[in-house]
């Protein structure tokens, strides 16, 4: 593994503009590699994560640095769309261990696309679900409609099981929240108008392909706040937006959750013509990809930054980030007017290559708000990188060189401020009985308020115990205490050795540890690490063979 310390690097491809792009790692994979990479502002790889698999397209860095993939895996689902990706997914660790693997796919039901991150260290994944022409016509599909197959969609969360694998936990099905104006004695007969928390069984118009996909969802994202999804649904050129409070139960419903409203959608915008309430002429999304809520903290937090394909956009193909500010209750519901189209009418910033003609993707792709209020842009069939400031002002432009051989197709990427982090210092550390010096680096930021940095330690003996320990004071003791390493602080020194602090360096050789900054170790008891401090970590280890030894330091100045 490389290590490397981030700063403000130089441009590189076709950078241009006043500002300066957002420091950091940009973690993606191609769709055709079975390798994930972690990218610098100049382009270098500084971290890879080979794989069995090419990707079933999402890939994101979780906060502790272990990577969430789809894979592809054919589990027998109906129809080809199996053969589009997804189906299977895994958590690995930054060393490249498979921390659990989870596939989800069959006759009748297959994940695909996108994945998002919970708190509780759960994942929202989304799937189709073949439900067949007859259901579909049995609950109002104009026959006509149907073609030769019909598949609608569903959200699942998924429960790592601590054994390597997962189990379903709640699930959220969008046939059940239907409506349709097509024959009053079926089930779910009304006005789509009147019933804009409701899916039109018969919207859009026309056949649904040899494929059946009638919905098509592409990206979720998940807001802890509001505990609330945002889907991204591109047939309908709309963004859906649902209550996670709810039981598995009530999601089936139209009451329960936090909202009272079960799971019909709370929220929608892209296209008003999906619920009977627009047309052309107050249509703004066109075949979208992830719709993501800005973080609190980044520049417009709370609202929507939506990458906007632009496919048959009046003027012209181009593609966009557009952000919109979401008519948003303090009860978690959204304003709408009778017989009016959810707010807002227009996207409150749009922004793109400073040369629009010039950057569009019909498929695939992505944005990201960053901490310095730039926005990056992924021209998704192409693997083209941009970042933007406010202005559409171009800072930074990078294209994807992989992989070598062919088409560099990438899904979407995410640049991480954190990155690799922290300067290494007292190495090489004395070789343990491997014959290797063993290293320490941070994954995450190092913004103190953020408490987003873990440590890894990697290089170890196998199957060996260790802990971390800190300090404010660096130092130089060869032997220390009768290890065979050196121990690099000096001063106050604090161990976490506590319960659940202690790991076991297993077949990888390796450990980590997330930091819980407002409760640092020391001697006299537990403090917090502020912006302005500088600590210094290390690692001790057990080694069988010369009793204990230490990896070289890792200094972090957190801001």
């Amino acid at each position: 593994m490389l290590r490397k310390i981030f700063g403000f690097a130089a441009l590189c491809g076709t950078a241009a503009g006043q500002g300066s792009p957002q420091p950091g790692i940009t973690v993606f994979q191609p769709s055709t590699s079975t390798t994930a990479y972690a990218i610098d502002l100049n382009g270098d790889v500084v971290h890879t994560w080979p794989g069995t698999a090419r990707p079933g397209n999402g890939v994101l860095l979780a906060p502790n640095g272990d990577l969430l993939r789809s894979k592809k895996f054919d589990g027998g689902f109906v129809g080809q769309l199996s053969q589009r990706g997804g189906g299977a997914f895994e958590r690995v660790s930054w060393d490249g261990e498979v921390l659990w693997d989870f596939e989800y796919s069959g006759p009748t039901f297959h994940a695909h696309h996108d994945i998002a991150h919970l708190p509780n260290g759960n994942i929202l994944m989304i799937a189709w679900e073949a439900v067949g022409g007859d259901a579909a016509q049995d609950v109002g599909r104009n026959p006509a409609n149907v073609g030769n197959a019909f598949v609608s969609e569903e959200i699942i969360e998924v429960e790592p099981d601590g054994l390597g694998g997962a189990s379903v936990v709640w699930r959220w099905r969008a046939f059940d929240h239907l409506v349709q104006n097509f024959d009053p004695s079926l089930p779910n007969f009304g006005q789509p108008t009147d019933n804009p928390g409701r899916l039109d069984i018969n919207f859009p118009a026309g056949n649904a392909g040899q494929l059946g996909d009638w919905l098509h969802f592409n990206g979720i994202d998940y807001n802890a706040d509001l505990d609330q999804i945002v889907i991204s649904v591109r047939t309908h050129s709309e963004i859906w937006i649902i209550d996670h409070s709810t039981t598995t139960q009530e999601a089936a419903g139209s009451t329960g959750g936090a909202s009272g409203r079960g799971g019909d959608l709370l929220y929608r915008w892209g296209n008003p013509a999906a619920y009977g309430r627009g047309n052309g002429t107050n249509r703004t999304l066109y075949s979208q990809h992830d719709p993501t809520w800005i973080k609190e903290g980044l520049p417009g937090a709370g609202n929507m930054l939506i990458f906007n394909n632009g496919v048959l956009r009046p003027g012209g193909n181009f593609s966009s980030a557009d952000e919109i500010i979401l008519p948003l209750n303090a009860n978690g519901t959204y304003d709408l007017a009778p017989n009016e189209s959810y707010a807002p009418a227009t996207a409150t910033w749009v922004g793109t290559h400073p040369d629009p003609m010039t950057f569009y993707s019909g498929t695939t792709s992505g944005c990201q708000r960053l901490p310095n209020g730039n926005t990056l842009m992924v021209e998704g069939e192409t693997g083209r990188f941009i970042e933007i400031d406010s202005a559409s002002s171009l800072v930074w432009s990078w294209q994807s060189p992989f992989p070598a051989q062919g088409t560099k197709r990438t899904f979407k990427g995410r640049r991480h401020p954190g990155g690799v982090t922290g300067a290494p210092y007292c190495g090489p550390a004395v070789p343990n009985s491997t014959g290797a010096s063993a290293t320490i680096h941070g994954v995450g930021s190092l913004v103190a308020e953020e408490n987003a940095l873990t440590l890894w330690a990697e290089g170890l003996p196998l199957n060996t115990f260790g802990y971390f320990i800190n300090s404010m004071t660096m130092g130089q003791t060869p032997m220390a205490g009768g290890s065979a390493g050196t121990l690099c602080l000096s001063g106050s020194i604090g161990r976490y050795s506590v319960s659940g602090q202690i790991f076991n360096s297993g077949e990888t050789g390796s450990g980590s540890l997330a930091l819980n900054l407002p409760t640092t170790p020391t001697p006299t008891g537990p403090v917090m690490a502020v912006a302005g401090q500088t600590w210094f970590f290390q690692c001790w280890f057990r080694d069988s063979v010369m009793m204990s030894n230490f990896t070289d330091g890792l200094q972090v100045n957190f801001q």
